[in-house]
């Protein structure tokens, strides 16, 4: 390795040291474990015109417990921790983390340690963390039907009117008679498919309303013919159909 020889006046050396001793006073004020330069690494600084000479122990010492170790600390052990506040503290402020709703609990346990496992992985971080980082997932994960009751969504919206919709429409059927009353049953109907289809009916509660309007109104479940000329006829029929009467009661005979 190449030597450099300086000849330096007395008030330049004077100098220097005094800016050595204040980058020292300033470093050990940031931190009071930090682990300073000699002067002459002092002197190589300035001369390659570098302002923060440091060691590669002062390097490694603040990285540890300097004012950069929150991030050594994010990325080590604490990296899960920092995920669940992230997730948390977004559904406070409006946003939300969902799962599929047709997802099971194992699903829900697989697929947290999949996507645990992929962020350490890219982040090359510990594979300890995986199982901790997986927990905190699965624990801020919510259903998506719970996300969108909470956010209104449209789909949310869609839902709640149909339920609105079939409620009222029951109602009708309970007070309707005749045509209007079979009206209103068909409407019903297409009301409840609609309702298991975007989730906001199960299936057996649909059953349910059927067969509590089954046992109130049963003439409405009977089939009727549906061809135009039949129901003309069965109307014709009825129109001139004899009416049956009542028998005469015999007189006596009289003598």
């Amino acid at each position: 390795m190449r030597q450099i020889t300086l000849s330096l006046r007395d008030e330049t050396i004077a100098s220097l040291h005094r800016d050595f001793e204040s980058f020292t006073r300033l470093s050990l004020k940031i931190d009071p474990q930090f682990i300073t330069p000699s002067f002459e690494d002092f002197l190589r600084a300035k001369l390659l015109d570098n302002p923060t000479p440091l060691t590669e122990q002062a390097v490694q010492r603040m990285l540890t417990h300097g004012q950069y170790a929150w991030a050594k600390r994010a990325l080590d052990k604490e990296f899960p921790d920092v995920v669940e506040i992230l997730i948390r503290q977004a559904a406070e402020h409006g946003f939300s983390f969902a799962i599929r709703s047709d997802w099971t609990a194992d699903d829900l346990i697989k697929q947290s340690r999949a996507w645990a496992t992929a962020i350490v992985t890219e982040a090359n971080g510990d594979a300890s963390q995986i199982d901790v980082l997986a927990s905190q997932i699965k624990s801020a994960a919510m259903d998506i039907r719970e996300v969108e009751e909470k956010m209104q969504t449209p789909a949310w919206r869609l839902a709640d009117s149909l339920r609105q919709r079939v409620y009222e429409t029951k109602i009708a059927v309970e007070h309707s008679v005749g045509s209007t009353a079979r009206e209103k049953l068909g409407e019903l109907r297409c009301l409840l498919r609609l309702g298991i289809f975007h989730g906001s009916i199960q299936k057996q509660e649909a059953q349910q309303v059927l067969e509590y309007l089954r046992s109130l109104k049963p003439e409405l479940f009977v089939e009727e013919p549906y061809d135009g000329f039949t129901r003309f006829a069965n109307w014709l029929r009825n129109v001139f159909a004899p009416v049956a009467k009542a028998p005469r009661a015999s007189r006596p005979a009289q003598r």
